[in-house]
């Protein structure tokens, strides 16, 4: 395998409700659409083509790709 490791420095850890449309989810794909519910956060991703929807508990951290 020949390839290099992304820096750390380009992934941030934050709390699902400071997540925003647009950010990447690191392993997971681009944020299309967010809802949020009672104790729930809905989040719509593209990933592999398809438009596909995670769910996770409101207290959650996210790990997203910085944007440069």
């Amino acid at each position: 395998m020949n390839s290099v490791p992304e820096s750390t420095e380009l992934f941030q850890t934050i709390p699902i409700p400071e997540l925003e449309v647009g950010n990447i989810l690191v392993n997971l794909g681009l944020v299309l659409e967010i809802s949020q519910e009672n104790e729930e956060v809905s989040i719509v991703i593209e990933r592999m083509g398809e438009r596909q929807v995670w769910r996770f508990n409101k207290k959650e951290n996210l790990t997203i790709k910085r944007q440069l």
